[in-house]
């Protein structure tokens, strides 16, 4: 699978709840158009699921899945020559440990040093997933997906794949500021992750965006990445020309973070003559952000 799923959603004691997660969702019309919209997280695990079973409802009877990409396809990517290796953009302490950190995964120190910055952030990213216990594979976007593909319901992607590649790697030095994020923030990341997930399962949407002020990026890391695609996506499905059909019934699915905050993709929605309003019964989750 692509690198492209495990970005982006960077801007990522477990509990099961004894019934269903309930995630962070909301319905929202316009009239002709109705939308549930559903806060991902790009990584998951089993315990995840289900999740509340009028979502599985309103998917089967939908008239399409609106995704932030189709990851389900193959696509041809094209890459950029890099420019930059990880080891030009980071200071001596930072490469002392990142090179610590590769040491553990058993990792070739140089080889890492030798990748874009932008590569090395996500290569480092996917191994402490994985050494967490999460999979983009119980993923929530990927989950709703093969739950359409089961239904013979369409994906409708707001972005192309290209386009979210483009994104990430033309960032100033080649993504100097995610490697740099991911090796300085390497310890507090695991209990952040976990509380993160436990947060996504209670749609603690306080605790959510207690996260967002802890993981804040640049302005104009945050206007690339969070607020003008915000924007784009409230544009889209506005316009009346975007949706295969411009009268009928979507499930839309993108990353939570998307959802809350400032100048969240919600609000932007509500702007633009949407009726919106949430469906969760947000719980409080059992660990708290410092």
């Amino acid at each position: 699978m692509s690198v492209i799923t495990h970005t982006l959603r960077w801007l990522l004691p477990l509990v099961v709840f004894s019934v269903h997660a309930e995630p962070l969702y909301w319905s929202a019309t316009n009239g002709k158009i109705s939308l549930t919209i559903i806060g991902s997280v790009h990584v998951g695990e089993p315990s995840m699921f289900p999740l509340p079973n009028n979502i599985y409802q309103t998917l089967a009877k939908s008239d399409g899945l609106i995704v932030e990409s189709d990851t389900t396809i193959q696509q041809k990517i094209v890459y950029p020559p890099t420019t930059k290796q990880a080891a030009q953009v980071l200071s001596q302490e930072q490469l002392f440990n990142l090179d610590q950190i590769t040491t553990k995964f058993g990792l070739n120190a140089q080889q890492i040093h030798q990748l874009p910055p932008w590569s090395a952030a996500l290569s480092l990213q996917f191994l402490q997933l994985q050494k967490l216990g999460y999979k983009t594979k119980d993923g929530v976007d990927l989950h709703l997906m093969q739950k359409a593909a089961e239904a013979n319901i369409p994906l409708v992607p707001l972005e192309t794949m290209q386009f979210q590649i483009d994104l990430l790697t033309h960032q100033p030095d080649d993504g100097k500021e995610l490697l740099i994020s991911i090796i300085d923030d390497w310890e507090s990341n695991e209990d952040m992750t976990h509380c993160m997930i436990e947060s996504w399962k209670a749609g603690d949407k306080i605790n959510l965006e207690k996260m967002m002020h802890l993981t804040e990026m640049s302005p104009e890391m945050e206007q690339a990445f969070v607020t003008n695609r915000n924007q784009d996506w409230a544009n889209k499905l506005s316009s009346g020309k975007f949706l295969p059909t411009q009268q009928g019934q979507y499930v839309m699915i993108v990353g939570a973070l998307h959802l809350i905050g400032k100048q969240n993709f919600i609000e932007m929605l509500e702007k633009k003559g949407f009726k919106v309003s949430q469906q969760n019964r947000s719980k409080k989750a059992n660990c708290e952000f410092f």
